[in-house]
């Protein structure tokens, strides 16, 4: 009778052992903020994207996360959000896939509020920080397009956030860094609109 309790103290003292390890793992492993990259962005974007997305979990409690997916019907935006709820009841995701080309952002109804989410996805080249750059207006380059793409909407994301909780990011990139890339959208925008222009001209003399 007296092993019996040893032998049950000694398993309840191993499972606690146990419980207090996994916890202490995933309190040390922290907040992800990078969900899924298929090899879409560098090392260098990542780390950028890691230290921007911690900083504003750290700071204000709120999870915003990014997916780089080369495939669309592999790593659907769905199985994402399910994964992202098993720990976070709010969120914001900024889904990406590169086959065919996706961009979107999801969020929970108390999530939402915290960022303007139509100008953030917004073709505008003045107003939105995604789409323009991802046109074939601003680069032949695939994969310098969507590198931008991300580390635009993403920064734009969690700037719009932090600024709602009254925050200001240390690894924000910036308005120098964003303003720049609007110029040269604009650059490339208004020379597709010149081409557009000489050859309306040229139909309309012919």
């Amino acid at each position: 009778m007296v092993m019996l309790k040893k032998t049950g103290a000694l398993q309840a003292s191993l499972f606690l052992s146990l419980f207090f390890a996994f916890a202490v793992t995933l309190e040390a492993k922290g907040f992800e903020p990078v969900l899924r990259n298929d090899g879409v962005m560098p090392a260098k974007e990542v780390k950028k994207l890691d230290q921007m997305g911690r900083e504003l979990y750290d700071k204000t409690g709120v999870a915003v996360f990014v997916a780089a997916v080369k495939e669309l019907n592999a790593t659907r935006p769905v199985d994402l959000i399910e994964q992202i709820k098993k720990a976070y009841s709010d969120y914001l995701l900024l889904y990406f896939s590169k086959h065919p080309t996706t961009v979107n952002i999801f969020a929970t109804p108390k999530t939402q509020k915290l960022a303007d989410i139509d100008q953030i996805l917004s073709p505008l080249p003045w107003r939105g920080t995604i789409k323009p750059v991802m046109s074939p207006a601003f680069s032949k380059d695939e994969g310098v397009k969507l590198e931008v793409a991300i580390l635009n909407g993403y920064a734009d994301l969690v700037d719009q956030v932090a600024a709602s909780k009254g925050v200001v990011l240390k690894s924000s990139i910036g308005s120098g860094s964003k303003n720049s890339f609007l110029f040269v959208r604009w650059i490339f925008y208004a020379m597709l609109a010149f081409v557009m222009w000489q050859f309306i001209r040229r139909k309309a003399r012919s």
